[in-house]
C-alpha cells in the first residue's frame, strides 16, 4: 500500500484526533507541508518523524479525556494543568520516536514517500 501525504493530510483532519481544533488543523497542514517540501532525504525524516511525534501527542491527550469522561473526580488547576500535561505528552511521544519505540508510522511514511519520489529507501 502506497502512502500519499494529501491522503494522510485529509484522513487526520476528518479524524476525531485532527479535527478537535483550529491548532491542530493547522498543525497537520503545517506537517504535511513541510514533509512536500522537504529538500533532502533528511529533511523528509526529521518531517515525518516530526508528524508521529505529532500524531502520538494527539493520541494521548485524546486518551486523557477519555479516561477523563469515566473518572468521577472533579479536575483541578484548570489550564495550568492541561498546559503541563500537553508539555508531558509532547516530551512523551518526542521520546518515544527519537529513541525508535514510537509506532513505526516516520519511517513507514517516509518509505512510502521515497518509493513515490523514486528514491532508494534503507528498506531496499
Amino acid at each position: 500500500m502506497s502512502l500519499s501525504v494529501n491522503n494522510l493530510n485529509s484522513a487526520l483532519l476528518g479524524s476525531s484526533i485532527g479535527a478537535d481544533s483550529l491548532t491542530g488543523a493547522a498543525s497537520a497542514n503545517r506537517l504535511t507541508n513541510q514533509i512536500q517540501d522537504a529538500g533532502t532525504e533528511e529533511e523528509m525524516m526529521s518531517a515525518c518523524e516530526q508528524f508521529e511525534t505529532y500524531l502520538l501527542q494527539k493520541m494521548f491527550q485524546t486518551m486523557e479525556k477519555t479516561a477523563k469522561v469515566f473518572s468521577d473526580e472533579e479536575e483541578e488547576g484548570g489550564e495550568y494543568v492541561d498546559m503541563f500535561s500537553d508539555n508531558m505528552y509532547q516530551a512523551l511521544a518526542e521520546n518515544m520516536v527519537a529513541s525508535g519505540n514510537g509506532l513505526g508510522i516516520a519511517q513507514t511514511l517516509y518509505d512510502s514517500m521515497a518509493r513515490n519520489m523514486g528514491l532508494t529507501t534503507t528498506e531496499e
